[in-house]
């Protein structure tokens, strides 16, 4: 079995791709060196030649070309599924987010992956849209919290964490497993994956400070007061509070 994955020079597609191996799906890079993302005979001619089982939209690019993948995997009968965000909400809609709410963002991203969520339901209704909070890494180098709040300690030399904003947030690993089942158990629709429960901004800082023995400098800070945290009943992942060693302070 294969499956074609965009993404694969980002943060959350790598993880996924380790985790459908293990699962014995063989994982395939869509390389835009080598492969057209606007010309839609080289798409087709690129997917033909795969022949994949599945197809994993998590790399970022145009609109239009989300819209032209989820409808050409919808012609070949090839599940599709489309990793979203929970930026898609602005900061005015306050937790719990269900899937029912309605998303409201007007800012340049937001604006983009609700616009892409919108192309894809409407060209392929049998589509997975998968809405992901703020991924959790192992370590800095990729567009993870690990990597904000390194840089945050490198240029200030403290990290200032609410304790009055709860964001969605998942580990990396948890969100390739949640996405595997998705993918291979589930049917068509609309997800929220979210692994918060519980924990502040504040609280998950201290958590990962101790979890990898490091010396960040925390401190709390009353602001932003959000509550950012997705609900799904549809789907489990594993709590952020699995893999950190500190709860609450």
């Amino acid at each position: 079995m294969k499956a074609i994955l965009t993404g694969m020079n980002g943060t959350v597609a790598p993880v996924v791709a380790k985790t459908i191996q293990r699962h014995g799906i063989e994982p395939v890079a869509w390389d835009r060196t080598k492969v057209s993302t606007s010309d839609e005979a080289a798409m087709r001619e690129f997917i033909e030649s795969v022949r994949p089982h599945y197809f994993l939209h998590i790399g970022m690019g145009s609109v239009e070309w989300a819209e032209t993948l989820a409808r050409l995997c919808g012609e070949y009968n090839i599940p599709f599924l489309f990793t979203s965000t929970v930026s898609v909400f602005s900061d005015n809609v306050t937790g719990p987010i269900t899937p029912d709410t309605p998303p409201d963002a007007t800012d340049e991203y937001g604006t983009y992956k609700r616009a892409c969520e919108e192309a894809i339901a409407r060209i392929n209704p049998g589509a997975q849209i998968v809405r992901l909070g703020w991924q959790i890494g192992e370590a800095a180098g990729s567009n993870n919290m690990m990597d904000y709040f390194t840089n945050e300690m490198n240029q200030h030399g403290v990290i200032n964490a609410s304790t009055h904003w709860y964001p969605s947030c998942s580990f990396l690993e948890d969100t390739a497993d949640a996405l595997f089942e998705i993918l291979t158990k589930r049917g068509p629709g609309l997800y929220q994956l979210n692994g918060n429960t519980s924990l502040s901004f504040y609280d998950i800082a201290t958590s990962l400070n101790e979890l990898h023995d490091l010396a960040w400098r925390v401190e709390r800070a009353d602001e932003p007061k959000r509550d950012n945290r997705m609900v799904d009943m549809n789907i489990t992942i594993q709590p952020i509070t699995k893999r950190l060693t500190l709860h609450t302070k």
